[in-house]
């Protein structure tokens, strides 16, 4: 079965607030996501007003640390 991608702006993304990182494991996804780009999509599901991250939260939190506005992404 093949998922489908859509860009989802970065604001409408609530994070997972149980889950912590360190600040280099961040970093580095920054500087992957630089260099590459965003090749693998989060996963997401919709609950109450927003979308909730189930997969992915340091390539949003990455993401958001670069300045971009939308993220690609699978929605479960």
């Amino acid at each position: 079965m093949r998922k489908h991608t859509r860009e989802i702006e970065l604001g409408k993304i609530t994070p997972n607030l149980r889950i912590v990182y360190s600040v280099e494991s961040i970093e580095d996804i920054v500087q992957h996501i630089k260099r590459s780009g965003q090749v693998e999509p989060i996963q997401i599901s919709f609950e109450h007003d927003s979308f909730r991250i189930m997969d992915g939260e340091k390539r949003w939190r990455a993401c958001r640390k670069l300045g971009m506005r939308s993220i690609r992404a699978v929605i479960a």
